[in-house]
């Protein structure tokens, strides 16, 4: 377990009880589509005369946050106003970014993370169950499931299309909790957002984050381990990390 690194705000008291399924996030723990989400806001900020897009502020506001897109068009329409140059509204430059994601957000960029393959199979070998829960559109995520051969590992599949809520809130884990039939104290959940990782622990799961390169800067203390990707991960990893109380 020489790759876990165990946070300083884990669950202290937490058992140490079978692990009976796990829950993975789909984008940046399956595929990598955070870095072409990124480079698709860095030229439609270009393109509306903001600059360079600093990857440390678009991971710390925009990754995985709700309103993180609303923010970013916040942040350009500012830098427009001081230029004096025209404010276009959000809807016009969420279509822009709309068209700029179908340039990126695709198989030469969207590709799947270091040792999905394995772990993935090696998980469902053991028996266990495995869920995705994701704030992602559905279409979204059966269509790169489909691509890489993962579909047929999943039992359930929750996207942000099944919950009224979208992650911090805990909705979609509650929801793949209940599909999967497992208590949240006997799951394991991956994640690479700091929302993500607060949704899962609002569910009561615990959470291991594997951040991308995009994202490792930041501050993953509050999930319970943080793993530089899945390569580590099995059944007798999952076994011993809980044994040693996360």
């Amino acid at each position: 377990m020489g790759a876990r690194t165990v946070p300083t705000e884990h669950d202290p008291e937490r058992p140490a009880a079978p692990v009976a399924a796990v829950i993975f996030d789909f984008d940046g723990v399956i595929v990598d589509s955070v870095r072409p989400d990124l480079l698709a806001c860095r030229a439609l900020y270009r393109e509306y005369g903001g600059g360079e897009l600093s990857r440390s502020w678009w991971a710390e506001q925009v990754c995985g946050r709700p309103a993180g897109y609303d923010c970013l068009f916040e942040r350009l329409l500012a830098v427009r106003s001081a230029a004096g140059a025209a404010r276009p509204g959000h809807g016009q430059l969420r279509r822009r970014l709309g068209e700029l994601w179908e340039e990126y957000l695709t198989e030469e960029y969207v590709r799947l993370l270091p040792a999905v393959p394995e772990t993935v199979e090696g998980l469902r070998s053991a028996g266990l169950p495995l869920g995705i829960a994701s704030a992602a559109d559905g279409a979204w995520v059966r269509r790169w499931l489909t691509r890489y051969g993962l579909s047929r590992h999943f039992t359930a599949v929750v996207t942000g299309d099944d919950v009224p809520a979208r992650k911090p809130d805990p909705a979609v884990y509650r929801e793949a909790l209940g599909r999967l039939g497992v208590p949240a104290g006997a799951c394991v959940a991956f994640e690479d957002s700091l929302s993500g990782v607060a949704a899962a622990r609002a569910a009561g799961v615990t959470v291991v984050a594997v951040p991308t390169p995009t994202t490792r800067f930041l501050d993953h203390s509050s999930a319970h381990a943080v793993l530089p990707d899945l390569s580590a991960v099995s059944p007798r990893w999952l076994a011993r990390a809980g044994r040693a109380g996360w």
